[in-house]
Protein backbone atom coordinates (compact mmCIF):
# COMPACT_ATOMS: atom_id res chain seq x y z
CA UNK A 1 0.00 0.00 0.00
CA UNK A 2 1.30 3.49 -0.73
CA UNK A 3 2.53 5.57 2.15
CA UNK A 4 1.51 8.77 0.41
CA UNK A 5 3.53 11.93 0.37
CA UNK A 6 6.03 12.53 3.19
CA UNK A 7 8.83 14.97 3.83
CA UNK A 8 12.30 14.41 2.43
CA UNK A 9 13.65 14.17 5.98
CA UNK A 10 12.01 10.76 6.32
CA UNK A 11 13.83 9.40 3.29
CA UNK A 12 17.15 8.31 4.78
CA UNK A 13 16.95 5.11 2.80
CA UNK A 14 16.57 6.91 -0.55
CA UNK A 15 19.86 8.82 -0.56
CA UNK A 16 20.97 9.61 -4.10
CA UNK A 17 23.47 7.23 -5.68
CA UNK A 18 24.43 5.03 -2.73
CA UNK A 19 23.75 1.93 -0.66
CA UNK A 20 20.64 1.87 1.49
CA UNK A 21 21.31 -0.92 4.02
CA UNK A 22 22.71 -4.45 3.97
CA UNK A 23 20.82 -6.52 1.43
CA UNK A 24 19.63 -3.59 -0.70
CA UNK A 25 20.82 -0.66 -2.77
CA UNK A 26 19.29 2.42 -4.37
CA UNK A 27 19.38 3.31 -8.07
CA UNK A 28 18.78 6.94 -9.07
CA UNK A 29 17.63 8.31 -12.42
CA UNK A 30 16.76 11.54 -14.22
CA UNK A 31 17.18 15.01 -12.68
CA UNK A 32 19.54 16.48 -11.67
CA UNK A 33 21.40 14.35 -14.28
CA UNK A 34 20.24 13.92 -17.87
CA UNK A 35 20.33 10.12 -17.67
CA UNK A 36 17.25 7.92 -17.75
CA UNK A 37 19.42 5.29 -16.07
CA UNK A 38 17.77 1.85 -16.26
CA UNK A 39 14.34 3.29 -17.14
CA UNK A 40 13.61 2.13 -20.71
CA UNK A 41 11.19 3.89 -23.01
CA UNK A 42 8.06 1.82 -23.75
CA UNK A 43 5.57 2.76 -26.50
CA UNK A 44 3.17 0.25 -28.05
CA UNK A 45 1.44 2.86 -30.29
CA UNK A 46 3.87 5.57 -31.50
CA UNK A 47 1.19 7.03 -33.80
CA UNK A 48 -0.88 8.11 -30.80
CA UNK A 49 1.52 8.24 -27.86
CA UNK A 50 4.94 9.80 -27.36
CA UNK A 51 7.66 9.55 -24.73
CA UNK A 52 10.67 11.76 -24.14
CA UNK A 53 13.65 12.56 -21.94
CA UNK A 54 13.99 16.17 -20.75
CA UNK A 55 15.96 15.25 -17.59
CA UNK A 56 18.49 17.70 -16.24
CA UNK A 57 16.52 20.05 -14.00
CA UNK A 58 16.08 20.13 -10.23
CA UNK A 59 15.48 16.68 -8.75
CA UNK A 60 12.25 17.90 -7.13
CA UNK A 61 10.91 19.10 -10.50
CA UNK A 62 9.17 22.36 -11.44
CA UNK A 63 6.15 23.67 -9.58
CA UNK A 64 4.15 24.18 -12.80
CA UNK A 65 4.12 20.41 -13.54
CA UNK A 66 5.46 20.73 -17.09
CA UNK A 67 7.62 18.11 -18.78
CA UNK A 68 10.81 20.13 -18.26
CA UNK A 69 13.38 18.11 -16.30
CA UNK A 70 11.38 14.89 -16.62
CA UNK A 71 10.98 11.54 -18.27
CA UNK A 72 7.53 12.07 -19.74
CA UNK A 73 4.76 10.30 -21.68
CA UNK A 74 1.54 11.72 -23.21
CA UNK A 75 -0.93 11.35 -26.04
CA UNK A 76 -0.21 13.11 -29.33
CA UNK A 77 -2.69 15.98 -29.74
CA UNK A 78 -5.14 15.76 -32.62
CA UNK A 79 -4.45 12.16 -33.65
CA UNK A 80 -7.61 10.68 -35.15
CA UNK A 81 -6.55 7.04 -34.88
CA UNK A 82 -8.56 4.89 -32.49
CA UNK A 83 -6.34 3.63 -29.68
CA UNK A 84 -6.71 -0.10 -28.91
CA UNK A 85 -7.38 -1.39 -25.44
CA UNK A 86 -4.16 -1.92 -23.48
CA UNK A 87 -1.99 0.44 -25.54
CA UNK A 88 0.55 2.21 -23.37
CA UNK A 89 3.55 4.51 -23.42
CA UNK A 90 5.98 5.44 -20.69
CA UNK A 91 9.08 4.24 -18.90
CA UNK A 92 9.85 0.77 -17.48
CA UNK A 93 12.36 -0.18 -14.78
CA UNK A 94 13.29 -3.88 -14.82
CA UNK A 95 15.17 -5.41 -11.88
CA UNK A 96 18.29 -7.44 -12.75
CA UNK A 97 17.90 -11.20 -12.43
CA UNK A 98 18.40 -12.15 -8.80
CA UNK A 99 17.14 -8.83 -7.40
CA UNK A 100 13.70 -7.50 -6.43
CA UNK A 101 12.26 -3.99 -6.42
CA UNK A 102 11.07 -3.22 -2.89
CA UNK A 103 10.49 0.56 -2.90
CA UNK A 104 10.35 3.70 -5.02
CA UNK A 105 10.56 7.37 -4.08
CA UNK A 106 9.80 9.78 -6.91
CA UNK A 107 8.72 13.30 -7.85
CA UNK A 108 5.99 13.36 -10.49
CA UNK A 109 2.99 15.02 -12.10
CA UNK A 110 -0.04 12.97 -13.27
CA UNK A 111 -2.92 14.44 -15.30
CA UNK A 112 -5.98 13.29 -17.32
CA UNK A 113 -8.64 15.30 -19.20
CA UNK A 114 -11.86 14.52 -21.03
CA UNK A 115 -11.53 10.75 -21.62
CA UNK A 116 -12.62 8.31 -18.96
CA UNK A 117 -10.82 5.52 -20.85
CA UNK A 118 -7.32 7.01 -20.44
CA UNK A 119 -5.14 6.80 -17.31
CA UNK A 120 -1.74 8.00 -16.12
CA UNK A 121 0.12 6.37 -13.25
CA UNK A 122 2.54 3.75 -11.97
CA UNK A 123 1.94 -0.02 -11.92
CA UNK A 124 3.82 -3.13 -10.82
CA UNK A 125 4.79 -6.06 -13.04
CA UNK A 126 1.56 -7.93 -12.17
CA UNK A 127 -0.59 -4.92 -13.11
CA UNK A 128 -1.19 -3.74 -9.55
CA UNK A 129 -1.78 0.01 -9.63
CA UNK A 130 0.23 1.98 -7.08
CA UNK A 131 -1.33 5.32 -8.04
CA UNK A 132 -3.02 6.73 -11.12
CA UNK A 133 -4.97 9.68 -12.44
CA UNK A 134 -8.32 8.88 -14.14
CA UNK A 135 -11.62 10.66 -14.64
CA UNK A 136 -14.50 9.36 -12.56
CA UNK A 137 -17.04 7.27 -14.44
CA UNK A 138 -20.43 8.69 -13.24
CA UNK A 139 -21.80 11.32 -15.57
CA UNK A 140 -21.58 14.75 -14.11
CA UNK A 141 -18.22 14.01 -12.49
CA UNK A 142 -15.33 16.43 -13.13
CA UNK A 143 -13.66 15.91 -16.52
CA UNK A 144 -10.17 16.59 -15.14
CA UNK A 145 -7.81 14.65 -12.85
CA UNK A 146 -4.68 16.29 -11.51
CA UNK A 147 -2.01 14.98 -9.14
CA UNK A 148 0.42 17.89 -9.16
CA UNK A 149 4.06 17.96 -8.21
CA UNK A 150 3.90 19.30 -4.67
CA UNK A 151 7.72 19.43 -4.31
CA UNK A 152 7.68 16.40 -2.06
CA UNK A 153 8.48 12.79 -2.95
CA UNK A 154 5.82 10.12 -3.30
CA UNK A 155 6.95 6.86 -1.67
CA UNK A 156 5.81 3.26 -2.05
CA UNK A 157 7.41 0.43 -0.03
CA UNK A 158 6.94 -3.30 0.34
CA UNK A 159 6.54 -3.69 -3.44
CA UNK A 160 8.20 -7.08 -4.08
CA UNK A 161 8.06 -6.78 -7.86
CA UNK A 162 10.36 -7.39 -10.81
CA UNK A 163 9.46 -4.22 -12.71
CA UNK A 164 7.69 -0.85 -12.55
CA UNK A 165 5.95 1.06 -15.32
CA UNK A 166 5.35 4.80 -15.12
CA UNK A 167 3.29 6.18 -18.00
CA UNK A 168 -0.05 6.52 -19.79
CA UNK A 169 -2.44 3.87 -21.08
CA UNK A 170 -5.77 3.17 -22.73
CA UNK A 171 -8.17 0.77 -20.99
CA UNK A 172 -11.70 0.58 -22.36
CA UNK A 173 -14.13 1.44 -19.59
CA UNK A 174 -16.99 3.51 -21.08
CA UNK A 175 -16.61 3.25 -24.85
CA UNK A 176 -15.07 0.01 -26.13
CA UNK A 177 -12.74 0.82 -29.00
CA UNK A 178 -13.08 4.54 -28.39
CA UNK A 179 -9.86 5.72 -26.66
CA UNK A 180 -8.84 8.90 -28.37
CA UNK A 181 -6.38 11.71 -27.96
CA UNK A 182 -7.11 15.26 -26.96
CA UNK A 183 -7.58 18.20 -29.30
CA UNK A 184 -5.88 21.12 -27.59
CA UNK A 185 -5.42 19.59 -24.14
CA UNK A 186 -3.71 16.23 -23.60
CA UNK A 187 -6.12 13.49 -22.64
CA UNK A 188 -3.42 11.97 -20.44
CA UNK A 189 0.14 12.78 -19.44
CA UNK A 190 2.80 11.85 -16.85
CA UNK A 191 6.09 13.53 -15.97
CA UNK A 192 8.64 11.83 -13.63
CA UNK A 193 11.36 14.29 -12.59
CA UNK A 194 13.54 11.97 -10.52
CA UNK A 195 13.25 8.49 -9.07
CA UNK A 196 15.14 6.43 -6.50
CA UNK A 197 14.36 2.73 -6.73
CA UNK A 198 15.39 0.39 -3.92
CA UNK A 199 16.38 -3.12 -4.98
CA UNK A 200 16.79 -6.03 -2.59
CA UNK A 201 19.27 -8.85 -3.13
CA UNK A 202 19.46 -11.82 -0.80
CA UNK A 203 22.30 -13.72 -2.47
CA UNK A 204 26.01 -13.37 -1.72
CA UNK A 205 28.76 -13.01 -4.33
CA UNK A 206 30.07 -16.18 -5.97
CA UNK A 207 33.85 -16.40 -5.51
CA UNK A 208 35.85 -18.98 -7.46
CA UNK A 209 39.39 -19.74 -8.68
CA UNK A 210 41.06 -18.39 -5.53
CA UNK A 211 44.84 -18.68 -5.79
CA UNK A 212 48.16 -16.89 -5.45
CA UNK A 213 50.92 -17.00 -2.86
CA UNK A 214 48.58 -15.95 -0.03
CA UNK A 215 46.53 -19.10 -0.71
CA UNK A 216 49.56 -21.40 -1.32
CA UNK A 217 49.69 -23.03 2.10
CA UNK A 218 53.46 -22.45 2.13
CA UNK A 219 55.87 -19.79 3.41
CA UNK A 220 55.38 -16.18 2.31
CA UNK A 221 57.07 -12.82 2.79
CA UNK A 222 56.82 -9.17 1.72
CA UNK A 223 53.91 -8.63 -0.70
CA UNK A 224 51.82 -11.77 -1.20
CA UNK A 225 49.10 -11.77 -3.90
CA UNK A 226 45.69 -13.44 -3.96
CA UNK A 227 43.82 -13.87 -7.24
CA UNK A 228 40.15 -14.80 -7.71
CA UNK A 229 36.98 -14.47 -9.78
CA UNK A 230 33.79 -12.93 -8.35
CA UNK A 231 30.30 -12.43 -9.78
CA UNK A 232 27.00 -11.15 -8.39
CA UNK A 233 23.63 -9.91 -9.77
CA UNK A 234 24.36 -6.37 -8.50
CA UNK A 235 28.10 -6.52 -9.20
CA UNK A 236 31.12 -6.32 -6.88
CA UNK A 237 31.44 -3.14 -4.80
CA UNK A 238 34.55 -3.92 -2.76
CA UNK A 239 37.17 -6.61 -2.20
CA UNK A 240 39.46 -6.88 0.82
CA UNK A 241 41.70 -9.19 2.82
CA UNK A 242 41.56 -9.50 6.62
CA UNK A 243 44.06 -11.02 9.03
CA UNK A 244 43.23 -13.76 11.50
CA UNK A 245 42.66 -11.02 14.12
CA UNK A 246 40.00 -9.40 11.91
CA UNK A 247 42.13 -6.41 10.88
CA UNK A 248 41.67 -5.23 7.28
CA UNK A 249 45.08 -5.47 5.59
CA UNK A 250 44.10 -4.25 2.12
CA UNK A 251 40.85 -2.99 0.62
CA UNK A 252 39.96 -2.06 -2.94
CA UNK A 253 36.62 -0.30 -3.60
CA UNK A 254 35.49 -0.66 -7.21
CA UNK A 255 33.91 2.00 -9.38
CA UNK A 256 30.13 1.69 -9.05
CA UNK A 257 27.52 3.73 -10.91
CA UNK A 258 24.24 3.88 -8.99
CA UNK A 259 22.36 5.16 -12.02
CA UNK A 260 22.52 1.58 -13.36
CA UNK A 261 20.34 -1.34 -12.28
CA UNK A 262 23.55 -3.37 -11.90
CA UNK A 263 25.68 -0.57 -10.48
CA UNK A 264 28.97 -2.41 -9.87
CA UNK A 265 31.23 -4.37 -12.23
CA UNK A 266 31.87 -8.10 -12.19
CA UNK A 267 35.35 -9.28 -11.26
CA UNK A 268 36.48 -12.11 -13.55
CA UNK A 269 40.15 -11.37 -12.79
CA UNK A 270 40.30 -9.98 -9.26
CA UNK A 271 43.69 -9.49 -7.60
CA UNK A 272 44.95 -8.05 -4.29
CA UNK A 273 48.42 -7.89 -2.77
CA UNK A 274 48.87 -8.10 1.00
CA UNK A 275 51.85 -6.51 2.79
CA UNK A 276 52.75 -9.38 5.12
CA UNK A 277 54.87 -7.04 7.25
CA UNK A 278 51.55 -5.97 8.82
CA UNK A 279 51.28 -9.29 10.69
CA UNK A 280 53.87 -10.96 12.95
CA UNK A 281 56.07 -13.73 11.60
CA UNK A 282 54.58 -17.18 12.08
CA UNK A 283 51.54 -19.22 10.95
CA UNK A 284 48.44 -17.29 9.88
CA UNK A 285 45.17 -17.63 8.00
CA UNK A 286 43.68 -14.81 5.94
CA UNK A 287 40.13 -14.02 4.81
CA UNK A 288 39.18 -12.79 1.35
CA UNK A 289 36.01 -10.67 1.69
CA UNK A 290 34.01 -9.80 -1.44
CA UNK A 291 31.09 -7.37 -1.07
CA UNK A 292 28.30 -6.74 -3.59
CA UNK A 293 26.36 -3.52 -4.27
CA UNK A 294 23.73 -4.53 -1.72
CA UNK A 295 26.29 -4.99 1.07
CA UNK A 296 26.22 -8.79 1.07
CA UNK A 297 29.60 -10.39 1.89
CA UNK A 298 31.21 -13.61 0.75
CA UNK A 299 34.12 -14.63 3.01
CA UNK A 300 36.67 -17.21 1.85
CA UNK A 301 39.28 -18.49 4.34
CA UNK A 302 42.84 -19.24 3.23
CA UNK A 303 44.81 -22.33 4.18
CA UNK A 304 47.42 -21.74 6.88
CA UNK A 305 50.54 -20.02 5.57
CA UNK A 306 53.75 -19.11 7.39
CA UNK A 307 54.84 -15.47 7.28
CA UNK A 308 58.63 -15.19 7.33
CA UNK A 309 59.87 -11.63 6.90
CA UNK A 310 62.46 -11.29 9.66
CA UNK A 311 63.77 -14.83 9.92
CA UNK A 312 64.63 -16.47 13.26
CA UNK A 313 64.36 -14.31 16.36
CA UNK A 314 67.40 -13.18 18.34
CA UNK A 315 69.33 -16.05 19.95
CA UNK A 316 69.09 -16.07 23.74
CA UNK A 317 71.66 -16.62 26.52
CA UNK A 318 74.48 -15.62 24.18
CA UNK A 319 77.98 -15.61 25.70
CA UNK A 320 81.47 -15.09 24.29
CA UNK A 321 84.41 -16.36 26.40
CA UNK A 322 88.11 -16.04 25.59
CA UNK A 323 90.01 -19.32 25.98
CA UNK A 324 93.09 -17.53 27.36
CA UNK A 325 96.50 -19.09 27.85
CA UNK A 326 97.92 -17.26 24.86
CA UNK A 327 95.15 -18.48 22.56
CA UNK A 328 93.04 -16.08 20.49
CA UNK A 329 90.14 -18.54 20.40
CA UNK A 330 86.73 -17.35 21.57
CA UNK A 331 84.08 -19.86 22.66
CA UNK A 332 80.49 -18.97 21.79
CA UNK A 333 77.34 -20.39 23.37
CA UNK A 334 73.65 -19.55 22.80
CA UNK A 335 70.17 -20.99 22.66
CA UNK A 336 68.17 -21.01 19.45
CA UNK A 337 64.71 -19.36 19.68
CA UNK A 338 61.72 -21.65 19.93
CA UNK A 339 59.33 -22.04 16.99
CA UNK A 340 61.08 -20.02 14.27
CA UNK A 341 58.92 -19.28 11.21
CA UNK A 342 61.06 -21.69 9.14
CA UNK A 343 63.74 -24.25 10.12
CA UNK A 344 67.10 -22.75 11.17
CA UNK A 345 69.79 -23.69 8.67
CA UNK A 346 72.73 -21.42 9.53
CA UNK A 347 74.33 -19.02 11.98
CA UNK A 348 76.68 -16.11 11.26
CA UNK A 349 79.15 -14.39 13.54
CA UNK A 350 80.76 -10.96 13.18
CA UNK A 351 83.72 -9.98 15.33
CA UNK A 352 84.06 -6.21 15.57
CA UNK A 353 86.56 -3.70 16.94
CA UNK A 354 86.90 -0.34 15.19
CA UNK A 355 85.63 -2.05 12.04
CA UNK A 356 83.30 -4.98 11.44
CA UNK A 357 84.67 -7.46 8.88
CA UNK A 358 82.30 -9.77 6.93
CA UNK A 359 80.44 -12.32 9.04
CA UNK A 360 81.51 -15.97 9.01
CA UNK A 361 79.35 -19.10 9.13
CA UNK A 362 79.30 -21.29 12.23
CA UNK A 363 77.19 -24.26 13.23
CA UNK A 364 73.62 -24.05 14.45
CA UNK A 365 73.92 -26.33 17.49
CA UNK A 366 74.27 -23.53 20.06
CA UNK A 367 78.03 -23.72 20.45
CA UNK A 368 80.92 -22.65 18.22
CA UNK A 369 84.46 -21.27 18.27
CA UNK A 370 86.03 -18.41 16.38
CA UNK A 371 89.56 -17.04 16.37
CA UNK A 372 90.25 -13.35 16.93
CA UNK A 373 92.97 -11.72 14.82
CA UNK A 374 94.77 -10.65 18.00
CA UNK A 375 94.42 -9.46 21.57
CA UNK A 376 91.94 -6.73 22.39
CA UNK A 377 88.33 -5.89 23.27
CA UNK A 378 85.79 -7.22 20.77
CA UNK A 379 82.03 -6.99 20.32
CA UNK A 380 80.56 -10.20 18.97
CA UNK A 381 77.37 -10.25 16.83
CA UNK A 382 75.59 -13.58 16.17
CA UNK A 383 72.43 -14.10 14.15
CA UNK A 384 70.56 -17.02 12.62
CA UNK A 385 69.34 -17.82 9.10
CA UNK A 386 66.44 -20.05 8.08
CA UNK A 387 65.57 -22.27 5.15
CA UNK A 388 64.03 -19.29 3.32
CA UNK A 389 67.27 -17.32 3.54
CA UNK A 390 65.68 -14.92 6.04
CA UNK A 391 67.49 -13.49 9.04
CA UNK A 392 70.26 -10.95 9.53
CA UNK A 393 71.98 -8.43 11.79
CA UNK A 394 68.60 -6.93 12.73
CA UNK A 395 68.04 -10.03 14.90
CA UNK A 396 71.64 -10.33 16.19
CA UNK A 397 72.57 -11.17 19.76
CA UNK A 398 75.53 -9.15 21.04
CA UNK A 399 78.25 -9.77 23.64
CA UNK A 400 81.70 -8.35 24.38
CA UNK A 401 84.92 -10.23 25.16
CA UNK A 402 88.57 -9.36 25.88
CA UNK A 403 91.29 -11.51 24.34
CA UNK A 404 94.45 -11.21 26.50
CA UNK A 405 97.98 -11.03 25.05
CA UNK A 406 100.15 -14.14 25.20
CA UNK A 407 101.84 -14.54 28.60
CA UNK A 408 99.36 -12.31 30.37
CA UNK A 409 98.42 -13.51 33.83
CA UNK A 410 95.20 -11.58 33.82
CA UNK A 411 92.20 -13.88 34.08
CA UNK A 412 89.76 -14.03 31.21
CA UNK A 413 86.77 -11.81 31.93
CA UNK A 414 83.42 -13.33 32.63
CA UNK A 415 80.85 -13.09 29.88
CA UNK A 416 79.62 -9.52 29.68
CA UNK A 417 76.16 -8.07 29.87
CA UNK A 418 74.14 -9.05 26.80
CA UNK A 419 73.00 -6.36 24.38
CA UNK A 420 69.25 -6.56 23.95
CA UNK A 421 66.63 -3.89 23.43
CA UNK A 422 62.86 -3.94 23.28
CA UNK A 423 60.46 -1.38 21.81
CA UNK A 424 56.80 -1.03 22.80
CA UNK A 425 54.23 1.28 21.15
CA UNK A 426 51.61 2.12 23.77
CA UNK A 427 49.06 4.74 22.77
CA UNK A 428 51.04 7.68 21.39
CA UNK A 429 54.33 6.68 23.07
CA UNK A 430 57.15 4.54 21.66
CA UNK A 431 59.42 3.39 24.50
CA UNK A 432 62.84 1.82 23.79
CA UNK A 433 64.64 0.10 26.70
CA UNK A 434 67.15 -2.63 27.42
CA UNK A 435 70.86 -3.23 27.93
CA UNK A 436 73.78 -2.19 25.75
CA UNK A 437 77.28 -3.70 26.04
CA UNK A 438 78.92 -0.42 25.14
CA UNK A 439 79.11 2.73 27.21
CA UNK A 440 79.14 6.35 26.16
CA UNK A 441 76.87 8.04 23.65
CA UNK A 442 74.75 6.10 21.16
CA UNK A 443 72.20 7.25 18.62
CA UNK A 444 68.72 5.69 18.85
CA UNK A 445 66.67 5.93 15.61
CA UNK A 446 63.20 4.75 14.59
CA UNK A 447 61.53 4.48 11.20
CA UNK A 448 57.91 3.56 10.37
CA UNK A 449 57.10 1.94 7.02
CA UNK A 450 53.99 0.57 5.34
CA UNK A 451 55.18 -1.63 2.54
CA UNK A 452 57.78 0.47 0.71
CA UNK A 453 56.41 3.80 2.00
CA UNK A 454 58.04 5.60 4.93
CA UNK A 455 55.40 7.05 7.26
CA UNK A 456 57.75 8.75 9.71
CA UNK A 457 61.13 8.63 11.46
CA UNK A 458 63.09 10.17 14.30
CA UNK A 459 66.30 9.85 16.32
CA UNK A 460 67.91 10.90 19.58
CA UNK A 461 71.44 10.69 21.03
CA UNK A 462 71.58 9.29 24.57
CA UNK A 463 74.31 8.52 27.11
CA UNK A 464 74.62 4.89 28.23
CA UNK A 465 75.31 4.47 31.94
CA UNK A 466 75.61 1.05 33.61
CA UNK A 467 74.76 -0.49 30.24
CA UNK A 468 71.11 0.60 30.55
CA UNK A 469 69.15 2.42 27.86
CA UNK A 470 65.71 4.01 28.10
CA UNK A 471 64.31 6.56 25.66
CA UNK A 472 60.76 7.55 24.64
CA UNK A 473 59.55 8.93 21.30
CA UNK A 474 56.13 10.26 20.24
CA UNK A 475 55.49 9.18 16.61
CA UNK A 476 52.78 10.94 14.62
CA UNK A 477 49.36 9.31 14.24
CA UNK A 478 50.24 8.43 10.63
CA UNK A 479 53.53 6.82 11.65
CA UNK A 480 51.83 4.72 14.32
CA UNK A 481 49.93 2.82 11.59
CA UNK A 482 53.10 1.36 10.07
CA UNK A 483 55.74 -1.21 11.06
CA UNK A 484 58.26 0.55 13.32
CA UNK A 485 61.88 -0.59 13.53
CA UNK A 486 64.49 0.73 15.93
CA UNK A 487 68.29 0.83 15.51
CA UNK A 488 70.97 1.78 18.07
CA UNK A 489 74.24 3.01 16.55
CA UNK A 490 77.65 3.59 18.04
CA UNK A 491 79.45 5.68 15.47
CA UNK A 492 78.71 4.05 12.12
CA UNK A 493 77.99 0.63 13.58
CA UNK A 494 74.59 -0.76 14.52
CA UNK A 495 74.88 -2.36 17.95
CA UNK A 496 71.23 -3.28 18.48
CA UNK A 497 67.99 -3.48 16.52
CA UNK A 498 64.39 -4.30 17.33
CA UNK A 499 60.90 -4.21 15.87
CA UNK A 500 58.29 -2.38 17.95
CA UNK A 501 55.41 -4.38 19.30
CA UNK A 502 52.04 -2.86 20.13
CA UNK A 503 50.83 -2.88 23.69
CA UNK A 504 47.44 -4.51 24.21
CA UNK A 505 46.79 -2.52 27.39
Amino acid sequence: MPLGIVTAATLAFTAFGGRAFAGSYVVSACSPTVSAGPWASTNTLPTSFTTGNLCGGPSIGPVDGTDNGALYAEDILGTAEIIPDGARAGWTFTAPLGTTITAISYYRTLAAHGSRDMAAGIVKADGTVLEQCTIEIPLGSPIDCSKPNNQAPVIFTGLNTTSLFVGVMCRWVIHPGACGTGGTIHSVRVAMYSAQVTLSEGSIPAVTNVGGALWSGGTIADGAPVTFSATDPSGIREESVRSDTGATLVSAPLGCDYTLAQPCPQQPNGSLSVDTHRVPDGPHTFSLVVTDAAGNNQVVMSPTVVVDNDGPATPTAFTATAKGGGSNVIALAWRNPANPPAPITGARVQLCQSECPPAVMVGTTGAAQITAPGPGLYSVHLWLLDAQGRGGPHNAALASVTVSPAGSSAPSPKPSTHTKITAVLSGRRLRVSGTIVRTGHVKVSWRSKLGTHTLGNGSRTVLIRNHKISVTFTPTARARHGTIRIAVRSGRHIVAQARARRSTH
